[in-house]
């Protein structure tokens, strides 16, 4: 028997090595099919008379490539575009003579609210050359409406709704079950607003945890509402008797409250538009996606021997961990050495869309900051839909700090937590410890002990080490006094409209803003724009990551509904504030808008 497992070894390993090297080369050839046949490169050939199809379901990152997408070596998904990119076609398809106009198709929004509205404010724009804009949905969230609500005419399908209900959030709460369990989670935190470890601590919202994000949220509404006067005439009363009733609950409830303009099926829909444009029936209506458009359009960049760096500071901060949509100490690091090194660069565009995260690595970034500032390169800190906390730190010191008004902004506050299972082991599971040190901390910080008082007052104040760190930052850089910054921090979230009246932005306005700031600031004529992280395509990083997907992604895609997802992520997010290694500096709660 022995002798017949070593005589078959031998071939089954062969076997297994073949099998790999098989695997490999199939999609090597994948690869190459795919490169040589399903991209082309750029042409200039498309039709007149063409439409712009805008759908923006997918995830929209800061900058193009910048996020991790599932189904790359197979190509099941189209590259996401980058929030500028969209932008940047969107006008020049208003100076396009083949584009006659846009055609929005959305039903679910899976961006955040500041670039929404950056969109939103696009494609008003766009209006200005007279060209149309329709908008059709089977059935649209409050996020699509918002979005969709600048088109010309809204049409709707007959059976469809709007899910317009106003803004709200639900925090669950973990500490009645881990009561239960025999966990107690030991938190330490800094700022009575900084509420991300409430659900661990507590079994219901603080006062000012509830103060907060009653505030957001109706600011949040407020822009809602002046956007849709703006664009529907629905004046903020009518909105909340609207909100109230759910009027929009039925496609006609929806019609006769105004929020859209005509019921119609899809395919009759397309015929309006072939009747618009004088395309006869028998011929297709000429439609353009958005990612077709990029291929096919050029669009002139600036050009000079000077730059404008922009550096994308997009995703949680890590202290590790160097993937896509990632801010890390070692990947941010190389970037603004390599900047510092560019004797080109004379001014760079810090564009932020960061809940934050790593307290360490905020502090490194904010550092790099503060050198590009001493080497007389100005800095003009954007932000996006989140600039919170470590987003927040690492912003500070810039010269300028721009955002949009519904940027959720601050959260200057810091927290650290891990687990103590004490009971769950030991009057649970019968487990028992027993001990031998040298010194009185030679096992401290176990989960399967007590903390004693000398840790947690060492633990505290390192807390509170970091936080009077960050505020002296925040003070310094944006010129408060530290007793001023003292009252605005306390780890509470602003929008950025409130965010512009403390003090903690310069001005509200997108990233177009921003570069036209740091141009200004350092007395350019002529420039061009370099993007910091280079996006580089890595086939076997990508290759080894499609053929070893985790668990939680195969978990992930499972997921059909909104709904299941938004669950999914929630689980996800509240995993990282579990990080017990390091003090953090993150969002204190997860907005999610339908």
């Amino acid at each position: 028997m022995e002798r017949k497992n070593q005589s078959t070894f031998t071939p089954s390993l062969l076997g297994s090595c073949l099998g790999v090297i098989v695997s490999f080369a199939l999609i090597a050839l994948v690869i190459v099919l795919s490169v040589t046949f399903g991209s082309t490169g750029k042409t200039s050939y498309y039709k007149k008379n063409s439409v712009l199809h805008l759908s923006l379901e997918g995830v929209v990152p800061e900058k193009t490539g910048n996020q991790t997408d599932d189904g790359f070596i197979f190509g099941s998904k189209e590259d996401a575009i980058g929030l500028q990119r969209i932008v940047e076609l969107i006008r020049h398809a208003s100076t396009d003579d083949k584009i006659k106009g846009i055609y929005l198709e959305n039903n679910n929004i899976s961006m955040g609210q500041s670039s929404l509205y950056t969109i939103i404010q696009e494609l008003n724009e766009f209006k200005k050359s007279g060209k149309f804009i329709y908008s059709y949905a089977n059935a649209h969230s409050q996020s699509s409406y918002f979005l969709c609500s600048v088109a010309d005419s809204m049409f709707l399908n007959p059976q469809g709704l709007v899910d317009l209900r106003g803004f709200g959030s639900m925090v669950p709460f973990f500490k009645g079950t881990m009561d239960k369990l025999g966990i107690k989670m030991e938190v330490f935190y800094a700022g009575d607003f900084k509420s991300a470890s409430e659900p661990f601590r507590s079994e219901k919202m603080s006062d000012e945890n509830r103060l907060q994000i009653k505030e957001f949220l109706y600011d949040m509404k407020a822009l809602m509402a002046k956007t849709l006067e703006e664009n529907r005439k629905i004046n903020a009363i009518e909105l909340d008797s609207i909100m109230n009733q759910f009027a929009g609950r039925s496609a006609k409830s929806a019609l006769s409250h105004k929020l859209v303009d005509v019921l119609m099926q899809k395919s009759d829909f397309e015929t309006f538009l072939k009747t618009k444009l004088g395309v006869e029936d028998k011929k297709e209506l000429s439609l353009i996606s958005l990612g077709k458009y990029r291929d096919v359009v050029e669009i002139e960049e600036k050009k000079g021997k000077e730059k404008i760096a922009i550096v994308y500071a997009e995703g949680e901060i890590s202290f590790g961990d160097d993937a896509k949509g990632v801010i890390t100490k070692n990947k941010y690091s190389k970037i603004f050495s390599k900047i510092l090194e560019d004797e080109k660069v004379k001014a760079v565009v810090l564009r932020v869309n960061s809940p934050g995260g790593d307290a360490f690595t905020s502090e490194v970034i904010w550092d790099y900051v503060q050198k590009l500032k001493a080497k007389n390169i100005p800095v003009v800190a954007s932000f996006g839909d989140y600039a919170a906390s470590g987003g927040y730190y690492i912003a500070c010191g810039a010269d300028y700090i721009v955002a949009q008004p519904n940027t959720l902004t601050g959260s200057i506050g810091v927290f650290t937590m891990f687990p103590n299972v004490k009971t769950l082991t030991q009057d649970k599971l019968g487990l028992r410890f027993d001990t031998v040190k040298t010194n009185d901390l030679s096992i401290a910080l176990s989960p399967f002990q007590e903390l004693s008082e000398k840790e947690k007052v060492l633990m505290q104040e390192s807390v509170l080490d970091i936080y009077d760190l960050f505020l002296d930052r925040v003070s310094k850089g944006r010129n408060l006094s530290l007793d001023s910054t003292k009252m605005i921090a306390r780890g509470r979230v602003w929008t950025g409209k409130r965010a512009v009246e403390l003090g903690l932005v310069d001005e509200l306005g997108n990233l177009d803003l921003a570069i036209n700031k740091a141009k200004e600031m350092a007395k350019l004529d002529k420039y061009s724009v370099t993007e910091y992280p280079s996006v580089k395509v890595d086939f076997l990083s990508e290759i080894m990551r499609e053929l070893n997907k985790s668990q939680e992604e195969e978990v992930i895609n499972m997921f059909v509904s909104e709904e299941e997802k938004a669950a999914f992520n929630f689980i996800r997010e509240s995993r990282k504030i579990l990080d017990t290694k390091r003090v953090q500096a993150r969002l204190p709660f997860i907005p999610y808008f339908n």
